[in-house]
């Protein structure tokens, strides 16, 4: 395992697409060729400066909605934190994303490489899995996570 490497995924899998970082998170857990340090969380500002101290690269991966089609994936990087800010996010917690982002600037601790994937929504109604779209997204931004581990 690489100790340097950090995978969050973020949301409520509870509530269809939003659990879409927390998916991605789990598949990538479920590999067995695997090398990088997995967790889930809720997306709370503070909780993400926790789980990512101590690692150099990270990667968040969170549901976002009205940015384009339904299982579109954008790739984010801290200097978007605007962009990050003015997504409508699938739930409140991505809001957390963009706050940690800017307070981990302004204190110094930010990752030295921390990227964004954010799966476009179709719902997140309660109760309800990943749409078709979104799940196969999914499985899109699991393999670019792999890709990149592995430059």
């Amino acid at each position: 395992m690489n100790p340097s490497r950090l995978v969050i995924g973020v949301g409520n899998p509870y509530a269809g697409d939003d659990g879409a970082g927390r998916a991605v998170a789990r598949r990538l857990l479920a590999r067995n060729d695997c090398a990088l340090e997995v967790r889930e969380g809720s997306g709370e500002a503070t909780s993400l400066m926790n789980a990512w101290t101590g690692f150099d690269d990270v990667v968040l991966v969170d549901a976002c909605r009205g940015a384009g089609p339904a299982g579109s994936v954008h790739r984010i990087v801290p200097d978007d934190a605007e962009h990050v800010a003015r997504l409508q996010h699938a739930s409140s917690h991505s809001l957390g994303v963009a706050a940690a982002i800017g307070l981990a600037r302004a204190l110094g601790t930010l990752p030295r490489r921390l990227v964004i994937y954010a799966i476009e929504a179709r719902h997140c109604s309660e109760g309800e899995g990943l749409s078709p779209e979104v799940d196969r997204a999914v499985d899109e931004v699991v393999a670019l996570v792999m890709q990149d581990s592995h430059v």
